[in-house]
Order: C-alpha cells, then sequence, then structure tokens
C-alpha cells in the first residue's frame, strides 16, 4: 500500500510544499474544504491540462446525492474512490457517515496517479480522519500512486489467479472517473481487451474493473457519460456489466452544460447505483434533473426489463424519465418489425473528406467526371437538395478508380443525420433522395450521413418516404431519447428500433406525399398515429412538453 511520502509537489518547474497547500478553515466541513482545494488546484491547472488526463471535478449537490444513494448497515465497513483528484466524493461519504446515529469504523482506500493533486488528495484525507475521529468514528486511509487499471489489470487476465482470490474486496465503490479515449492498443486497453470492441473509452474499464473488486452484495455508485448505455462501442461492456450488477438507481441530468459547467462538458451525465451479483426482478428508480443542483427533481418506477432491453443479440440501457416516455416505448416495442427484418439495411456514408481531399470538386464545371456529394446540409426538411454551397464545402466527387469504393449508385434512399447540434430539439432527421431528381448512375454520401436501402432490390418512393416520416415524428424522437443521450445517431441504434410492418411504412408513404407532408411536426405526427392506431393524446402531449 502506497501513501504520500513527499511533500513536494513541482508547478511550472519550481518546488511548492503541502505546507504552501492551503488549511483548512476553521468550522469548514469535510466536503467544503475538497472542493476548495478543487478549486485552488483548477486556478492553477487550467483546463486545457485537465481536459486530456479527463480531470473534472464533481459539484457539492451532486457528491452528497451520490453518497446518500449508500445503504450503509454495517459498523465497520471499506470505501474504494478510484480516479479521487481532491477526495470530493470520499469527503462527501465520510459526511454522510456523520448524519448517522451509531459510530462506524471505516477503511478508505483511494486511487489518483497525478502527482500535481496528491498533496490536496492527502491534506483532505487528513481532514477527514481528524473530524469522523473527533466524532468518535475510526478512519483509517492509503493513497495509491497508481494506475487504477494497470494496478489491478490481475483481475481480468487468467494469470495471478491465487492473487485476485486473496485480494481486497470493497463494500462500496464510489467515483467520478476519468473520461478519455483511448488506443486500441494502450496498456489499459490491453488488459482490459475482453471489453474491448472499437474505440475504448477509460470511464468504462474504471466501471468494469471496480465491478470486479466489488464485494457480492457490494454497493458502487458513479458518475459518467451516459455513452455506454448504447452504441457498438460499448457493446461487449454493457453485456458484461450487466452480467455482473445489478442497477437500482439511475439519474439523468437533461442539461448537457451545467453538471460541469465550469469545465465546459457536454455529455449527458448520469449517476448509476449497482449492486454486485444480487439480481431481482425489483423495479429500477429513476430520477431527473435539469442541472446539478438537482432542481427540479422528478422520479419514476419503471419494470427492470424495460430498463435493461434486450434487442438483437444485443442489450441496452434505456432511460424512461416520465409516464409519457413509458407509453410511448410500450407503443413502439409492439411494433412487429425492424429495419433489417424489413429486408433493409442502414450504413454509414463512404465518403470521409479528409481522406478523400483530391477527389472532393467545388464547381462541377471544373470537371467532367464528377458526381454529386451529399452533406449534412443538402438535407433540408424530407427532401434532398443538391447542389448547395456552404462554408466552401464541395459540391462533388470525382468518379474515378481510386474513389470506387466510395461511391455509390444512384437509388432511392433514405437519408438520416449521424449528428444534430447540441441546441437543435431533434435527434432524427430523415430525408428522402429520389433517384429521379438526379441525372447521375452514382453518388458520393458523406461520412456524417446513414443511408437507408433495401438490400436486395430497390427501395421504393413510398417506402423510402415512410420510413422518413416515422423517423421524423416527435414519438420516434422521443422513443431514441429513452435509448440514446448523445448528439450521435448510431446505425446500431436505428437498427435495434421497432418498426411497423412494410404494408403500414407504404401506406404512410402515400399519405405523405397525398397531403404534401415535407416537413416534422405536429401534423406529421397526427397523421402518422392516426395511420398506426396511436392514441391522439400521446401527440398532444408530446407538444405540450409531455
Amino acid at each position: 500500500m502506497e501513501s504520500i511520502l513527499t511533500g513536494v509537489m513541482y508547478i511550472g518547474g519550481q518546488a511548492r510544499f503541502i505546507m504552501d497547500i492551503p488549511n483548512y478553515l476553521k468550522n469548514e466541513g469535510m466536503l467544503e474544504y475538497a472542493l476548495r482545494m478543487a478549486d485552488e488546484y483548477s486556478n492553477i491547472y487550467e483546463l486545457n491540462i485537465r481536459k486530456p488526463k479527463g480531470q473534472f471535478f464533481t459539484p457539492k449537490s451532486v457528491s452528497a446525492y451520490m453518497a446518500n444513494y449508500f445503504t450503509i448497515e454495517s459498523n465497520s465497513i471499506n470505501l474504494l474512490d478510484p480516479g479521487s483528484g481532491t477526495g470530493i466524493l470520499t469527503a462527501a461519504f465520510c459526511e454522510r457517515l456523520l448524519t448517522m446515529n451509531r459510530l462506524i469504523e471505516i477503511s478508505i482506500d483511494v486511487y489518483e496517479n497525478d502527482s500535481d493533486i496528491l498533496p490536496y488528495l492527502d491534506k483532505v484525507l487528513k481532514l477527514c480522519k481528524i473530524t469522523l475521529e473527533k466524532n468518535g468514528h475510526s478512519m483509517k486511509y492509503n493513497i495509491f500512486q497508481n494506475d487504477f487499471i494497470i494496478h489491478n489489470g490481475n483481475h481480468f487476465s487468467d494469470a495471478s489467479l491465487t492473487a485476485k482470490k486473496n485480494s481486497k474486496l470493497y463494500d462500496y465503490i464510489i467515483s467520478n472517473p476519468p473520461y478519455y479515449k483511448l488506443n486500441k492498443n494502450s496498456p489499459e486497453s490491453i488488459v482490459m481487451e475482453e471489453l474491448v470492441s472499437g474505440q475504448p473509452n477509460i470511464y468504462s474499464f474504471f466501471m468494469a474493473l471496480s465491478t470486479k473488486i466489488l464485494r457480492p452484495g457490494g454497493e458502487m455508485v458513479f458518475i459518467t457519460p451516459r455513452s455506454f448505455c448504447s452504441g457498438l462501442y460499448y457493446s461487449k461492456f454493457r453485456k458484461w456489466f450487466l452480467n455482473h450488477m445489478e442497477l437500482s438507481n439511475i439519474h439523468i441530468f437533461e442539461s448537457r452544460k451545467e453538471v460541469f459547467d465550469q469545465d465546459d462538458i457536454l455529455q449527458e451525465s448520469v449517476i448509476i447505483k449497482g449492486i454486485k451479483g444480487q439480481f431481482s426482478n425489483e423495479d429500477i428508480e429513476i430520477s431527473a434533473s435539469r442541472n446539478k443542483n438537482l432542481r427540479p427533481l422528478r422520479k419514476v418506477k419503471v419494470q427492470k426489463d424495460v430498463i435493461v432491453h434486450h434487442k438483437n443479440g444485443d442489450v441496452f440501457i434505456r432511460i424512461p424519465t416520465s409516464p409519457l416516455d413509458l407509453s410511448i416505448i410500450k407503443i413502439i416495442d409492439q411494433w412487429p418489425d425492424t429495419i433489417q427484418g424489413l429486408g433493409f439495411q442502414i450504413s454509414t456514408g463512404p465518403v470521409v473528406p479528409f481522406r478523400a481531399k483530391k477527389y472532393l470538386v467545388s464547381k462541377c464545371s471544373d470537371y467532367s467526371n464528377i458526381v454529386p456529394l451529399l452533406w449534412m446540409h443538402n438535407m433540408k426538411d424530407m427532401n434532398v437538395i443538391w447542389p448547395i454551397q456552404k462554408n466552401s464545402k464541395e459540391v462533388a466527387i470525382i468518379d474515378c478508380e481510386e474513389t470506387k469504393a466510395l461511391l455509390l449508385p444512384v437509388k432511392n434512399y433514405t437519408l438520416v443525420k449521424r449528428f444534430s447540434s447540441k441546441e437543435q430539439k431533434r435527434r432524427l432527421y430523415a430525408s428522402t433522395m429520389v433517384a429521379d431528381t438526379f441525372s447521375y448512375s452514382k453518388i458520393g454520401i458523406e461520412n456524417h450521413i446513414n443511408y437507408i436501402y433495401r438490400q436486395d432490390g430497390d427501395m421504393t418512393i413510398n417506402e423510402s418516404l415512410g420510413i422518413a416520416a416515422i423517423l421524423n415524428t416527435a414519438i420516434i424522437d422521443n422513443y431514441f431519447r429513452c435509448l440514446n443521450g448523445n448528439t450521435q445517431v448510431n446505425a446500431t441504434d436505428i437498427r435495434s428500433m421497432p418498426f411497423p410492418s412494410n404494408e403500414k411504412i407504404i401506406e404512410i408513404g402515400k399519405l405523405v406525399k397525398k397531403h404534401k407532408i415535407c416537413t416534422s411536426g405536429e401534423k406529421l405526427d397526427n397523421l402518422i398515429t392516426h395511420a398506426l392506431g396511436i392514441e391522439n393524446n400521446i401527440v398532444k402531449n408530446l407538444y405540450k412538453g409531455g
């Protein structure tokens, strides 16, 4: 076990002694002091230094909320805080102990491998020990100046079985882990290769390793990005995690900007509480708030199989936050088909501009062997308009041997934007590309667009219109938001979504054409819900905000 032994840290080449780090003030609480130390540290190490380390400090109200999730029954407990920073979450947990009407003996282990922040952490933990013991509790702690993943990597290898058997297990784990992407060949990724699919993010490794070293029946509370709940990159992790952990609580912050507002974090964040290995059919409590102040706070109890959703051999975590969300999930889950089941496929546009730069053309008149290049801005409401000049983006791509693999045959497609801006109300934007409107045999589709096509044969215009119309409804957008918290629309998520029968899709396409509806909105929703026999109240509630 490693504790801090040195009294020096280096800032900009100059030594700074622990005695220079501000002491706690008279009557200053443990959490207040940890937060003040985080501010002190942040004033020295600005965001451009902290962000590559994935270092974002937990706000006060969020920390206290996380600490209150734990069920503390024993008088002798141990706690792990991996990636502890200045010890904010540990301090919040210790403050929770002060509210209990019995004396607790606690052993705390923290991991922090940033030597610059260690002296702050040590001072905070010293205050926690002093405060708890002054109130009759007992506390001991260890600071591990190690990489948490590498140090505990034996838990994900076949070697060192004896070490794993004799290793320490924890009653409680609380964490705001670092958040940054890793190379697939990084030491951490190699250690955790069992859970790697695509480009991993270190926070999911923290969650997995914590699960391994949590005792059976132990509890963990994490605040992380929501991204692990869906998408291909986290598929292996989700399956593994949900086979080992029982989710009991999920809290979602509906504002991207206001949780870690000082750190410019725009990920949608969640708090999850899991209990290791105690599986039941009990409902999961979902709570939601707009911001870090946790107000207004809404709660809903949801059946486990609604949240932990199995589809197409994958498993997803859905987060409905209202009775309206639950009604919509119930309706759409009953739809009989999927994109693939109907004979369609969804792929991502193959043209990556920076890779194909020398083949992209700004003026069609400059070349004879060119074909259209479609970007997201070519998708106007439910139509595709080409050419459109925008921000100096090229309008065409050269048709040659080198671009052969990048070009698609001109057919009827349904195009879906892969990204929406953070300010846009909707996530799903779909348009119909009609082959007859193009006098070319090939077309380029840029990488920020997903395209839906019939796997064998051609998609009809009514099929394309019907699918685009369904994807543009508020009801489907709401369903999608329960599944995916990103501004990115993954093809995997569209594949997993239920769809009506092909007959209904064609019927909707004909109705859209007949009524000349070319934009999303209440009129489109009413038309489609009527065609599918969905209660009109659903649309009314969606457009008045639920």
